[in-house]
């Protein structure tokens, strides 16, 4: 936008002002993605910042939350508390408080899956080498117990899964294998592994998901209700264990040896019909007409007393409004009666011979 014209030059102005703000003498150093505790002090470009009050101090370590001069995330964590020039001279090592420490350092955190750890599990992680310090973190409880193997206590976003719990030193000895007695254990066998290839998953749907092999360790999922049963059949995007395997699937449980095999139902060659009545609203007559009962179908519009069958098996659709279920896969009957199909259908007598 032209604003005028000018000629000449004006007079240089004075350099900015830091009369507002504190002068805390020589700099600090700029910030590094570590664990800063409540009170740390970084600079950058001549500004003192300093890291917030707990828990919003766990954020101060965390790349996207590095103090600047733009106003973004890092407001959360840092405040502008004065200026400074120069440099400090070297502080003695970081003094960690005896009594927030929790003795031996757990193992170091390794990247896994939503199931490498769980809730109350204990790891490590090293700030600085020289010298040693190291500090231990602890494994939130489920739900968020599943970022605990996907994003280390350091890195932004790890809050989700970590807690603080302290400062550590040298090690501690081995603990045992990790503890399933926190899960339902389904005693009647393990249904078969998931698969990647396959794609015809539906909700209610169980597999097992082996987390280690010695000892042999297996984890039971359902696949979700609808909308999210359409994540089952994506592959190893929606694996179980992985980040947004949550969304496809639920963990309930573990389990141990095989099922055992499970009732088909048998090839029916006979004849089997209900009486299908239709309301004509025009003339206000009921129209019925003998017709076949045949297997769901996605391509049918199922209403109210509608009946399918399941080899000789049949099932009626429910009344309002549980018959709008009728029509999503998700409720198709099965042999099985802990499934979703008694939500949206009635099993009444089977087929003639």
């Amino acid at each position: 936008t032209v604003v005028g014209h000018c000629s000449g030059t004006i007079e240089p102005t004075s350099a900015p002002s830091f009369d507002e703000l504190d002068d805390v003498g020589g700099c600090p150093d700029v910030w590094s993605a570590q664990t800063y505790d409540q009170g740390d002090l970084v600079s950058f470009m001549n500004l003192v910042f300093e890291c917030t009050e707990d828990p919003l101090s766990s954020h101060c370590g965390q790349v996207g939350y590095e103090p600047n001069t733009a106003p973004g995330a890092w407001m959360i964590a840092w405040t502008v508390v004065g200026h400074c020039s120069g440099s400090i001279g070297p502080t003695g090592a970081p003094s960690f408080d005896p009594a927030n420490s929790v003795g031996g350092c757990p193992d170091e955190w390794e990247m896994g899956s939503s199931a490498s750890y769980e809730e109350g599990d204990m790891v490590s992680v090293t700030i600085s080498t020289m010298p040693l310090r190291q500090v231990a973190y602890r494994c939130n409880a489920w739900p968020l117990s599943g970022h605990c193997g996907q994003i280390s206590p350091i890195e932004d976003g790890g809050d989700l899964g970590w807690t603080f719990a302290g400062s550590c030193d040298g090690s501690i000895g081995p603990t045992a294998s990790p503890s399933f007695d926190a899960l339902t254990v389904d005693a009647s066998g393990c249904p078969e592994e998931w698969s990647a290839s396959k794609t015809d998953y539906e909700a209610g749907d169980r597999v097992s998901y082996s987390v280690s092999d010695s000892p042999s360790r297996k984890l039971l999922y359902q696949c979700r209700e609808w909308p999210n049963a359409g994540y089952c059949n994506l592959g190893e995007g929606f694996e179980p264990t992985t980040l947004y395997g949550e969304q496809a699937w639920t963990l309930i449980g573990a389990c141990s040896g095989t099922l055992a095999p499970t009732y088909s139902p048998s090839q029916y060659d006979g004849t089997c019909q209900f009486m299908k009545c239709v309301v004509e609203e025009t003339i206000e007559t009921e129209n019925c007409t003998l017709t076949d009962v045949d297997p769901w179908s996605s391509g049918v519009d199922y209403v109210e007393d509608d009946v399918v069958r399941l080899g000789a098996k049949q099932f009626k659709c429910r009344e309002w409004p549980n018959f709008i279920w009728c029509n999503e896969e998700a409720y198709v009957p099965t042999m099985n009666d802990d499934d979703f199909w008694p939500q949206a259908w009635t099993a009444i007598e089977d087929c003639p011979p």
